[in-house]
């Protein structure tokens, strides 16, 4: 094995350990109540999750193959298959903050869905298993995690009372 073969897979691997949990971060910065519908949903049994993600996977399947068929729309067949991963490892982040939640349970929402993600992204490293299992595990699981918490109500959050400053 060369080298830069193995320079190769560990810059994927970085990459993956670095995207994911920012894109979870992100989510939970920009969508609060999306992240806590998807972590309730995640709450509410994995397996329905799994199951209801077949249903984009399935369908993304299909579409991405009849427009890779079709001349000249091989890139937006790429694209649209990029999205549609981008958002299921979005879904993702449900799983992320129900880890870190469950392992950490005093540390803040934010700090929960890092800690939570960096113990996922870092399971998926594992060599055969993570990469062949565990990454589309998490795709697919999120795609169903989205679709669930999409339908379902929002939480409401809890919001922080003005810090007075007594200290003058």
């Amino acid at each position: 094995m060369l080298f830069s073969t193995v320079l190769m897979w560990l810059l994927i691997a970085a990459g993956f350990v670095i995207a994911l949990p920012a894109l979870w971060l992100l989510a939970r910065g920009l969508w609060p109540e999306t992240v806590l519908r998807q972590q309730e949903a995640a709450k509410k049994g994995l397996l329905k999750c799994f199951l209801l993600g077949l249903i984009p996977l399935i369908g993304s399947v299909v579409l991405i193959a009849i427009l890779s068929k079709v001349p000249k729309m091989g890139a937006v067949a790429v694209l649209l298959g990029g999205v549609i991963v981008a958002w299921g490892f979005m879904g993702a982040g449900g799983i992320a903050s129900l880890i870190g939640e469950r392992l950490w349970p005093q540390a803040e929402p934010w700090r929960q869905t890092k800690h939570g993600g960096l113990t996922l992204i870092l399971c998926a490293l594992l060599p055969v298993v993570g990469w062949a299992v565990l990454l589309p595990l998490m795709a697919v699981l999120g795609w169903g995690i989205a679709l669930r918490a999409r339908f379902s109500k929002v939480p409401a959050l809890a919001t922080p009372s003005p810090v007075e400053n007594t200290a003058l």
